[in-house]
């Protein structure tokens, strides 16, 4: 193994140079959710380049590439899509320029997950280059609408292509540490009617605002009491939205309605985190819902979800990840921190509803998601791609794919 190792070693750092541009390009192609197809357009091609088996665009919108054609089907995902960038004038380099400074690239989405993706693209080449999937079938996933919808992606690759692996790996940053879970998240909306009058008299109508504000009063209330797991961290709740009609300026509104983003940990359900969220609403006539989510990908799919995304945890002692380790200790030549994300992933879909073990690994911090610091080391982008390219030797005898069970 240690000839191997150095293999690939030399073939990461041949890669090194290649990697770090086509992040650069990556980056200087704008690529928010539901308009991603520039970039898989030049993710496809880069792997074609590269020599990928196959390199195609499903119809949702994912890139697929394939290397290899074993028994043992394993998924390296990097999501395509990034957020807004916001207010321009906060980031202190160019967003889309993707600025090399100090053994650093700069740029919108670097962090989460372009570094990410960038270096399975080229692990896959790795792989085969020294063909590293003899007993394997390697899929690199170019997946989208990932900032919307965390985990739909997923729900085309499984459900419309009928595309299931064994495994997944996600290459979302972990800070070069391995990730085995974290919290689950559900996005719950709160509407409340108001009885609209002229502003002038407002005693004689109801108005929403002071009514949603005291439901938010409520929600910052009950994140104090919130619970705390050993191992993902605490639960937290925050409201991110809050939206009211507007009848002009001398009029109460109709309606108001916030959005809230609830973490959950294992010891808690949906069931118990909307009974909260009543308990909050009551006296009021507010409907209380989980978000459904039905925006069209840039292909025009609709692949309607409600964004309720399940806790997932993998066991310590799981095959998968002691594959992992085993990969991350002939590279490294030192023992993984196995650690737990603090934002979500497509896991809460992969592992979290359809039971496929799932694992992440990836360059740069969670951290470095921000207009002042989105940025990946270029020597992680090299270090990661030597890991992805040496676990396929490591992974455990598998079966004949079944179709996993899904939680609900």
């Amino acid at each position: 193994m240690d000839e191997m190792r150095e293999r690939i070693v030399a073939a990461a750092k041949r890669h090194r140079n290649r990697c770090a541009e086509f992040l650069r390009e990556l980056i200087a192609t704008p690529s928010p959710s539901r308009h991603e197809d520039a970039a898989a357009a030049l993710v496809r091609r880069e792997m074609l380049r590269l020599g990928y088996e196959s390199a195609e665009i499903d119809r949702f919108g994912n890139v697929v590439g394939r290397i290899g054609d074993g028994r043992t089907r394993i998924i390296f995902d990097g999501h395509l899509d990034t957020g807004t960038i916001g207010d321009r004038s906060s980031w202190r380099f160019d967003p889309y320029a993707g600025e090399m400074k100090a053994g650093k690239i700069y740029g919108h989405g670097a962090a989460n997950n372009k570094g990410g993706l960038a270096a399975v693209v080229h692990a896959g080449s790795i792989i085969q280059e020294l063909d590293l999937a003899a007993d394997a079938t390697v899929f690199v996933i170019g997946s989208i609408q990932a900032e919307e919808c965390e985990g739909l992606a997923y729900k085309a690759l499984f459900d419309v292509e009928k595309l299931y692996p064994h495994f997944v790996v996600l290459s979302m940053p972990t800070g070069m540490r391995l990730c085995r879970g974290h919290r689950g998240r559900a996005e719950i909306q709160v509407t409340l009617r108001g009885q609209p009058v002229h502003a002038s008299d407002p005693d004689k109508g109801f108005n929403c605002i002071y009514g949603i504000n005291k439901v938010i009063e409520g929600v910052q209330q009950l994140a104090a009491k919130l619970p705390e797991d050993k191992f993902l961290g605490r639960a937290t709740i925050a409201v991110t939205h809050v939206e009211c009609s507007y009848n002009g300026p001398n009029s109460l509104p109709e309606s108001c309605h916030i959005i809230i983003d609830r973490r959950l940990v294992p010891s808690e359900s949906l069931k118990k985190a909307l009974s909260q969220i009543k308990e909050l609403c009551k006296g009021t006539r507010a409907k209380i819902e989980v978000v459904a989510y039905d925006r069209p990908s840039y292909r025009g799919l609709r692949l309607p979800m409600e964004k309720y995304f399940p806790t997932w945890v993998m066991p310590e002692d799981h095959p998968l990840l002691g594959a992992a380790e085993n990969a991350y200790r002939s590279i490294f030549k030192k023992k993984a921190v196995i650690d737990r994300w603090t934002m979500s992933t497509a896991g809460v879909y992969t592992m979290g509803l359809a039971n496929i073990p799932t694992i992440g690994f990836g360059p740069s911090e969670e951290s470095f998601s921000s207009p002042t610091n989105d940025h990946v080391r270029i020597d992680d982008l090299e270090k990661t791609m030597a890991f992805y390219a040496s676990l396929p030797g490591y992974l455990p005898d598998t079966e004949p794919i079944k179709i996993p069970k899904r939680r609900r």
